[in-house]
């Protein structure tokens, strides 16, 4: 009796149930990790950039985040803001378009940081690191959507910036089921190719 076969099904039922089990524990985690906003202060806020319209309006899910920045530099927990993102799908920089947002929002001019190179969570966590070279900032609260906390603060911190904690915006859709999906695989996509790059002297 050939018994190789159900074998090998046993062992990938069980190398299923490992990945799902895997998965569904990083999920879980992610949410709680992402709602659970840090209640203290910090240098600066980090906000990652999102959709930028044709006419240069934040979208939702940007402006969501936008606004949570204006309310820790309101209530005096952040002392300047970093706006970071690429050139979006109708080619507006969005470090502009929330700059500008900022603006006109009353948040001085000289208390924001522009960035427009920071195409992906990596090249964010690059241009901080870069700009606090010159800087010196001592704590850092990255702003994002619920589902992005986690793996934001992961890769700063591999980066080499460990005082960086995590407050989400206050705006949800039902899409974010993807976004936690797709964050799945992007946490360890970074894991695994861009880990040992990230990593600083």
């Amino acid at each position: 009796m050939n018994t190789s076969r159900p074998r090998t099904k046993r062992i990938l039922e069980i190398c299923l149930a490992l990945c799902a089990g895997w998965f569904t524990v990083h999920i879980v985690y992610a949410c709680f990790d992402g709602l659970n906003d840090y209640k203290g202060s910090a240098d600066i806020a980090i906000v990652l950039g999102n959709t930028v319209f044709a006419d240069s309006s934040l979208s939702p899910g940007l402006k969501g985040r936008v606004d949570k920045a204006i309310a820790l530099y309101r209530e005096r927990r952040i002392k300047r803001i970093m706006v970071s993102g690429g050139k979006g799908e109708y080619g507006i920089p969005e470090g502009v378009a929330m700059r500008r947002y900022l603006l006109e929002e009353k948040i001085p001019a000289d208390r924001i940081i522009e960035d427009n190179r920071g195409q992906n969570t990596y090249m964010t966590a690059v241009d901080f690191l870069a700009l606090n070279d010159s800087l010196h900032f001592s704590s850092a609260i990255a702003v994002t959507s619920f589902y992005h906390i986690t793996r934001t603060k992961y890769i700063i911190r591999k980066m080499g910036f460990d005082h960086v904690e995590g407050v989400s915006s206050d705006v949800y859709f039902y899409n974010d089921i993807f976004g936690l999906f797709r964050d799945f695989f992007a946490f360890y996509k970074y894991v695994l190719f861009y880990h040992r790059e990230g990593q600083r002297s």
